[in-house]
């Protein structure tokens, strides 16, 4: 097993643009790929774009965890204005602005249990967003104050699941992974994927999502939110199993039939700037 730091990984204070924007959590692992010093890559799948390097597949996707936010240090109904949330998702921003225009975002960066402390002594903050799972797997669930509800408060692409990426020649690999392959997380994340190509976004991008299934369908919502939380657009498309990339890509038309685009243009000018707390 070979460990690999990615320069989101190594640099801990500085804003997600300002190290690289997409791929800073997996150029460094995908160079080891692509190099032959190594057979597989396990990403957060949420941090690997939706647009491939040359080569390279994403081969399985394992069951994914619970996908949901968890606001850490308050719930969602103690939000009042002036209250200091730290983040640095500008997705989690605009929904939290959304929800109450007078809170104090702060950006915030680096790994879960300085966030956690930072908002249980209130160092700064006093409150943090975390991923669900990620708060899962390390045991440390019970500090959320509240798993947020994904229809009001939506999840990015990918949250929760775990992607293994190998090169495009390795056919005797990729047969094999599939026995790690969960049939229903794959189509989820898919789906929320071709959404994102659609919608030319990446992970850094006000976009959020969140996917239900009922008797085989997978119904796919979206929601695309201005940084300043003034203005939302949501939309959602339905299909089969089988149908993953249309449903991502029909429920893309949608919002931007709707003016997507104007919010993501704001979202792309919107560069955070993290300050220490």
């Amino acid at each position: 097993m070979v460990f690999v730091s990615s320069v989101g990984d190594k640099d801990r204070r500085s804003g997600f643009q300002q190290i690289g924007g997409i791929g800073a959590f997996t150029k460094e692992s995908e160079d080891t790929l692509l190099r032959n010093e190594v057979d597989l890559v396990v990403h957060s799948l949420k941090d690997l774009p939706t647009k491939l390097r040359p080569g390279l597949v994403l081969a399985a996707v394992p069951k994914r965890e619970d996908p949901r936010d968890a606001i850490c240090g308050v719930t969602l109904d103690q939000l009042r204005p002036g209250l200091r949330v730290g983040t640095g998702s500008i997705r989690r921003k605009a929904q939290l602005l959304a929800l109450c225009s007078g809170l104090d975002i702060r950006p915030i960066r680096g790994n879960v249990f300085p966030r956690l402390r930072k908002a249980k002594n209130r160092e700064g903050i006093d409150a943090t967003l975390l991923a669900a799972a990620g708060l899962s797997r390390l045991g440390l669930l019970h500090e959320a104050s509240q798993v947020l509800d994904a229809h009001f408060f939506p999840y990015a692409v990918g949250q929760g699941a775990l992607a293994a990426e190998v090169r495009e020649e390795d056919t005797a690999l990729i047969a094999l992974l599939q026995k790690i392959e969960d049939r229903q997380s794959r189509t989820e994340v898919d789906a929320e994927r071709a959404l994102m190509r659609s919608l030319d976004a990446g992970c850094s991008l006000p976009v959020g999502v969140s996917a239900r299934w009922l008797a085989g369908t997978l119904t796919l919502r979206g929601q695309v939110t201005h940084p300043d939380g003034q203005t939302k657009i949501a939309d959602e498309s339905v299909g089969r199993a089988d149908q993953a990339d249309a449903i991502g890509r029909s429920l893309g038309h949608k919002l931007l039939q709707q003016g997507a685009e104007e919010i993501l243009k704001a979202g792309r000018i919107t560069v955070e700037k993290p300050r220490p707390i």
